[in-house]
Protein backbone atom coordinates (compact mmCIF):
# COMPACT_ATOMS: atom_id res chain seq x y z
CA UNK A 1 0.00 0.00 0.00
CA UNK A 2 1.01 3.44 -1.10
CA UNK A 3 1.60 5.46 2.45
CA UNK A 4 -0.58 8.17 1.64
CA UNK A 5 0.46 9.80 4.96
CA UNK A 6 4.05 9.70 4.46
CA UNK A 7 3.35 11.76 0.66
CA UNK A 8 1.19 14.41 2.27
CA UNK A 9 3.73 15.01 5.00
CA UNK A 10 6.52 15.08 2.95
CA UNK A 11 4.98 18.43 0.89
CA UNK A 12 3.24 20.58 3.73
CA UNK A 13 5.69 22.38 7.01
CA UNK A 14 5.60 20.11 10.25
CA UNK A 15 4.09 23.56 11.87
CA UNK A 16 1.11 22.65 10.47
CA UNK A 17 0.10 19.74 11.78
CA UNK A 18 -2.66 19.36 14.37
CA UNK A 19 -2.60 16.77 16.70
CA UNK A 20 -6.81 16.96 17.24
CA UNK A 21 -9.78 18.77 15.75
CA UNK A 22 -10.77 21.29 17.69
CA UNK A 23 -12.36 24.88 16.83
CA UNK A 24 -14.02 27.64 18.54
CA UNK A 25 -15.72 25.50 20.89
CA UNK A 26 -16.46 22.55 18.62
CA UNK A 27 -14.12 19.72 18.34
CA UNK A 28 -14.40 16.38 16.97
CA UNK A 29 -13.46 13.19 18.39
CA UNK A 30 -10.48 10.62 16.86
CA UNK A 31 -11.33 8.01 19.24
CA UNK A 32 -11.12 5.13 16.49
CA UNK A 33 -9.77 7.19 13.71
CA UNK A 34 -7.16 5.24 11.56
CA UNK A 35 -3.36 5.41 13.79
CA UNK A 36 -1.47 6.32 10.29
CA UNK A 37 -3.02 9.82 10.31
CA UNK A 38 -2.27 13.48 9.25
CA UNK A 39 -3.95 16.05 10.32
CA UNK A 40 -3.40 19.36 8.44
CA UNK A 41 -4.70 22.67 10.41
CA UNK A 42 -5.04 25.30 7.47
CA UNK A 43 -5.12 27.91 10.16
CA UNK A 44 -1.60 27.57 11.77
CA UNK A 45 1.50 28.99 10.68
CA UNK A 46 3.32 26.73 7.62
CA UNK A 47 -0.14 26.30 5.90
CA UNK A 48 -0.37 25.38 2.21
CA UNK A 49 -2.84 28.44 1.85
CA UNK A 50 -2.24 31.96 2.44
CA UNK A 51 -3.85 33.51 5.52
CA UNK A 52 -6.38 35.43 2.91
CA UNK A 53 -6.90 32.58 1.39
CA UNK A 54 -10.50 30.83 1.83
CA UNK A 55 -10.10 27.34 3.44
CA UNK A 56 -11.82 24.85 5.76
CA UNK A 57 -10.49 24.27 8.67
CA UNK A 58 -8.63 21.01 8.54
CA UNK A 59 -7.47 18.22 5.98
CA UNK A 60 -7.43 15.11 7.31
CA UNK A 61 -5.22 12.52 5.74
CA UNK A 62 -5.23 8.71 6.74
CA UNK A 63 -3.96 5.14 6.02
CA UNK A 64 -6.39 2.38 7.33
CA UNK A 65 -4.70 -1.29 7.61
CA UNK A 66 -7.26 -2.09 4.79
CA UNK A 67 -5.66 -0.40 2.19
CA UNK A 68 -8.15 2.63 2.44
CA UNK A 69 -6.63 5.75 2.40
CA UNK A 70 -8.79 9.04 3.68
CA UNK A 71 -9.37 12.47 2.75
CA UNK A 72 -11.38 14.72 4.65
CA UNK A 73 -11.50 18.09 4.44
CA UNK A 74 -13.39 19.56 7.61
CA UNK A 75 -14.95 22.23 8.52
CA UNK A 76 -16.29 22.93 12.19
CA UNK A 77 -19.07 25.11 13.02
CA UNK A 78 -19.95 26.14 16.50
CA UNK A 79 -22.56 28.89 15.28
CA UNK A 80 -24.55 28.98 12.56
CA UNK A 81 -23.67 26.86 9.86
CA UNK A 82 -23.84 29.09 6.17
CA UNK A 83 -24.28 26.44 3.19
CA UNK A 84 -22.87 28.41 0.66
CA UNK A 85 -19.76 29.78 2.87
CA UNK A 86 -19.26 26.23 4.23
CA UNK A 87 -19.65 24.31 0.28
CA UNK A 88 -16.67 27.63 -0.44
CA UNK A 89 -14.24 26.34 2.67
CA UNK A 90 -14.90 22.61 1.73
CA UNK A 91 -14.26 23.24 -1.92
CA UNK A 92 -10.79 25.01 -1.01
CA UNK A 93 -9.74 22.26 1.09
CA UNK A 94 -10.58 20.02 -1.85
CA UNK A 95 -8.70 22.12 -4.30
CA UNK A 96 -5.74 21.88 -2.09
CA UNK A 97 -5.91 18.44 -1.09
CA UNK A 98 -5.80 17.55 -5.59
CA UNK A 99 -2.46 19.44 -5.35
CA UNK A 100 -1.37 17.19 -1.75
CA UNK A 101 -2.30 13.93 -3.21
CA UNK A 102 -0.64 12.25 -6.02
CA UNK A 103 -3.35 11.43 -8.90
CA UNK A 104 -2.32 7.86 -8.87
CA UNK A 105 -2.99 7.07 -5.10
CA UNK A 106 -6.51 6.07 -5.01
CA UNK A 107 -8.23 7.76 -1.56
CA UNK A 108 -12.04 7.50 -0.16
CA UNK A 109 -13.17 11.37 0.22
CA UNK A 110 -15.54 12.43 2.68
CA UNK A 111 -15.99 16.24 3.13
CA UNK A 112 -17.20 16.75 6.38
CA UNK A 113 -19.40 19.54 8.40
CA UNK A 114 -19.19 19.21 12.36
CA UNK A 115 -21.75 21.61 14.20
CA UNK A 116 -23.63 22.34 16.96
CA UNK A 117 -27.36 22.76 15.20
CA UNK A 118 -28.12 23.60 11.89
CA UNK A 119 -31.16 25.14 10.09
CA UNK A 120 -32.86 22.75 7.84
CA UNK A 121 -33.23 24.75 4.77
CA UNK A 122 -29.03 24.95 5.32
CA UNK A 123 -29.04 21.38 5.51
CA UNK A 124 -30.75 20.77 2.32
CA UNK A 125 -28.78 22.99 0.40
CA UNK A 126 -26.08 21.36 1.36
CA UNK A 127 -27.73 17.82 0.12
CA UNK A 128 -28.40 19.25 -3.67
CA UNK A 129 -26.42 17.57 -6.45
CA UNK A 130 -24.78 21.06 -7.35
CA UNK A 131 -23.48 21.12 -4.07
CA UNK A 132 -21.09 18.17 -3.91
CA UNK A 133 -17.73 18.61 -3.39
CA UNK A 134 -15.48 17.79 -5.94
CA UNK A 135 -12.92 15.48 -5.55
CA UNK A 136 -10.81 14.23 -9.07
CA UNK A 137 -13.56 13.49 -11.32
CA UNK A 138 -16.18 12.94 -8.72
CA UNK A 139 -18.64 14.76 -6.33
CA UNK A 140 -19.24 13.81 -3.33
CA UNK A 141 -22.20 15.01 -0.93
CA UNK A 142 -21.02 16.90 2.67
CA UNK A 143 -21.53 14.65 5.79
CA UNK A 144 -23.01 16.17 8.72
CA UNK A 145 -21.60 15.12 11.90
CA UNK A 146 -22.35 17.17 15.97
CA UNK A 147 -19.51 18.64 17.29
CA UNK A 148 -18.07 16.10 19.82
CA UNK A 149 -19.07 13.09 17.46
CA UNK A 150 -16.49 10.48 15.99
CA UNK A 151 -15.54 11.45 12.37
CA UNK A 152 -14.79 7.45 11.96
CA UNK A 153 -18.80 8.02 11.76
CA UNK A 154 -18.12 9.04 8.49
CA UNK A 155 -15.76 6.48 7.57
CA UNK A 156 -15.09 3.52 8.07
CA UNK A 157 -16.38 2.46 11.82
CA UNK A 158 -14.30 1.71 14.74
CA UNK A 159 -11.15 -0.08 13.87
CA UNK A 160 -9.70 -0.86 16.58
CA UNK A 161 -10.24 -0.17 20.63
CA UNK A 162 -8.16 3.10 21.97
Amino acid sequence: MTDLVEIVRGKIKEECIANGCKKDGCRVSLKCAPRERLIIDFDKPGSPLGQADRRCDYLFVANESTSRNWLVPLELKKGKVDAKKVIKQLKAGADIAQKLVPSNIEVNFRPVVAHRGIRKAEREELKKPRNKIRFRDFGESVRLINCGDKLNKELSGCLEER
